[in-house]
């Protein structure tokens, strides 16, 4: 067995704006009797060049949509050490997440991704049994097909004590002891396992002895000044929007085993470089 370690890290995150189209709607109304004077149904705009009702500007959010002067993000730094049982098809990890809260609010309680719930027996994946998504020649199934899994919170502590958690799913809420003040930070301790989906579950599973890990370890969900907590479940489908900050990682695998993880940077595993919003391993 052998063990590898790396801190991974990216540049700060760009500034992140979204803007929603509506849906082009054609409405027709009967013509009028030629003898009367005709009228149309006011309605709204849909052309897709419509102006867009955006928010009034901030100090926080300028109406250019570049972060204001007193715009900000949280922070999470994680150092998590893992190992991976090929025999049993399971990922054990410890890991310390260290959240700064750099928002002006006091926050009474954290929301958490748990996404190795994916495969859940009681799952809205599997409530659902989403069809595969097909694009050009490819085919992408993110369903568990069949596998009954799902993520084992062996303890969850702040400060040595057993942190009040409640879990929906995919998240996790954990209710703080006294609400964190802006600029406060604190450290949550998790201790996990779970097994591994064969063939891949959303972004995650095995083909034998070939594993891809995304979502594989539990993280905080963003805070930000638009809609608070972004914490919608995670389907197997979902795209990241996750906060930045550094990783420590220790891995335990085979020694045959040859590990890859994803960086922003042009950099091999063992470089050292800052702040990224989530790590994949191959």
């Amino acid at each position: 067995m052998h063990t590898l370690s790396a801190v991974v890290r990216d540049q700060v995150r760009p500034y992140l704006y979204r803007a929603f189209l509506a849906p082009l709607v054609l409405l027709l109304a009967p013509m009028a009797p030629a003898h009367s004077q005709s009228s149309l149904q006011q309605v709204a705009d849909s052309s897709l060049f419509r102006a867009l009702d955006l928010p009034t500007p901030t100090e926080v959010r300028t109406a250019s949509g570049r972060p204001g002067a007193k715009y900000w993000q949280q922070r999470v730094d994680y150092r998590i050490a893992a190992t991976l049982d090929p025999t049993r098809n399971e990922l054990r990890g410890r890991e310390t997440i260290h959240y700064v809260n750099h928002s002006p609010d006091a926050l009474p309680y954290l929301w958490l991704f748990v996404e190795q719930n994916l495969c859940a027996p009681n799952s809205i994946t599997n409530v659902l049994n989403q069809p595969p998504l097909v694009f050009l020649d490819a085919t992408f199934d993110f369903s568990c097909q069949g596998f009954n899994g799902g993520g084992h919170l062996e303890s969850l502590r702040i400060a040595g004590v057993d942190a009040k958690r409640t879990v929906y799913g995919t998240t996790m809420r954990i209710d703080l002891a006294s609400p964190l003040a802006p600029d406060a930070s604190l450290d949550i301790e998790a201790v996990w396992h779970f097994n591994v989906p064969p063939q891949g579950g959303g972004r995650m599973g095995h083909d034998g002895a070939l594993y891809e890990m995304a979502q594989w370890y539990p993280r905080l969900c963003v805070y930000d000044d638009v809609h608070g907590w972004n914490h919608e479940p995670y389907i197997g489908a979902g795209e990241f929007y996750l906060e930045y900050g550094n990783f420590d990682v220790s891995l335990t695998v085979p020694a045959s085993y040859i590990v890859v993880a994803t960086t922003a940077l042009p950099a091999r595993l063992l470089y050292r470089v800052s702040e990224v919003s989530s790590l994949a391993l191959s």
